[in-house]
């Protein structure tokens, strides 16, 4: 029973971990006393020339597998008004890549289906063109790594591998962008990529939170190639496709719902992206079944809603100080030990007084308590609020950055 509860509730988050950590595809939820017997049936190893036992899927470097996450197709997308021109670029670019819509610049709120579209583009591209083109996808965070590691390595060699990585490609798309900003080194090294690939009339596909315009401290020569092919958002869903993601995810996912609950949850759901959507059918189906219940029905549902304040424990949604550190030291590409250090510019003071502000304001703690974590004392902290509460008045680019991190704290 725990394991059937696992793969009807969790099976979307697994397969998404399983993929980023271990480039896998596909998986089966076994129990441990079947372990044994369902590896020697299914030849999962192989041995390697020191004997070594490894999963064929990874070290099978000769024939390489489609690295895109299977579950984000095209035909898994659920097409509204809100996003069916994107839909319609996306499908463009994919069916003749460098030829229309180069660069293609997407951008929208969390969890809108900017990544999905991503992964669509390229399961489409591999299969069309049996894995023969080369198709890298990166987010933004991972590309600065990577441009880190050249000096880790020796600028040289570092240099060479970076390049053959980077440049080869027929295909580049790239996520969460916005976190370029205000890196210097890291916005030469992606203007110099880009205008290789554009130049040698390869395929570049961008996600961002936000438009080219609205990225803060973004060079204007990149801001000019970002906005030099087709710039277009996904909107929250409307009535119809809520309703449309509602069936689908249910259908993907094999749930029983009474047909009269589908338009009550559109409603109920209005402020609600995707992912949170999908959160609240996998918390709603669960529910339902340790009830002993077959089908989601409105007793269930109204139940549910009425426990969750905002809905806020349907999806999770627990912010914690953690979460808040984590969010502004990828936000501004800093560690944690820089935010409580003792470096005073503006490198580091700005993140620093976001976070106070922020763990102020979301977590009801005292500032006493809150110095504390960053090693200052209370006057500090009283500053720091009050500072970055006066700055969002009249700072529109210091408002768009505490409300993203808010944003990306609560999902």
């Amino acid at each position: 029973m725990t394991r059937d509860t696992v793969a009807r509730a969790y099976s979307q988050q697994i397969t998404e971990g399983v993929y980023k950590h271990f480039k896998l595809e596909s998986f089966d939820f076994i129990l441990e006393k079947d372990k044994e017997l369902y590896i020697k049936e299914h030849n999962l190893f192989n041995q390697n020339k020191n004997n070594e036992t490894l999963p064929q899927a990874i070290t099978n470097e000769e024939q390489p597998e489609n690295p895109f996450n299977p579950r984000y197709t095209f035909n898994n997308f659920v097409v509204g008004t809100t996003n069916q021109i994107i839909y319609a670029a996306a499908r463009a670019v994919a069916e003749n890549p460098g030829t229309r819509f180069n660069p293609l610049f997407i951008y929208g709120g969390v969890g809108l289906g900017k990544t999905h579209l991503l992964h669509a583009i390229g399961n489409h591209i591999w299969e069309v063109h049996n894995g023969k083109l080369k198709i890298v996808y990166v987010s933004c965070e991972t590309f600065a790594n990577d441009l880190i590691e050249i000096f880790q390595k020796g600028k040289e060699r570092g240099t060479v591998e970076f390049r053959r990585k980077y440049r080869k490609a027929d295909v580049l798309l790239v996520d969460d962008i916005q976190f370029i900003s205000n890196k210097k080194a890291i916005q030469e090294e992606f203007f110099h990529t880009f205008n290789d690939l554009y130049q040698a009339g390869k395929q570049i596909i961008i996600a961002s939170d936000r438009p080219p315009k609205e990225i803060a401290e973004l060079e204007e020569r990149l801001r000019s190639r970002f906005g030099s092919g087709l710039v277009q958002d996904i909107q929250k869903p409307d009535f119809e496709t809520r309703m449309m993601i509602i069936n689908k995810k249910i259908e993907l996912e094999g749930y029983q719902f009474d047909s009269n609950v589908i338009p009550i949850l559109a409603e109920k759901l209005e402020k609600f992206n995707i992912r949170e959507i999908e959160g609240v059918l996998n918390k709603l189906y669960l529910f339902a079944n340790l009830h002993g219940k077959l089908s989601v029905d409105e007793e269930i549902v109204n139940e549910v809603l009425s426990k969750s304040h905002e809905l806020e424990l349907s999806v999770g949604r627990v912010i914690s100080q953690d979460k808040i550190l984590d969010a502004v030291c990828c936000k501004f590409g800093i560690k944690r030990d820089d935010l409580a250090g003792k470096k005073r510019t503006k490198e580091f003071v700005e993140p620093r007084q976001i976070c106070i502000y922020l763990m102020w304001k979301k977590l009801n703690i005292p500032l006493t308590a809150i110095s504390k974590i960053f090693n200052r004392d209370h006057t500090t902290a009283i500053h720091a609020r009050d500072k970055i509460i006066e700055m969002m008045k009249t700072d529109e680019d210091m408002k768009k950055i505490v409300e993203d991190l808010e944003e990306n704290i609560v999902n």
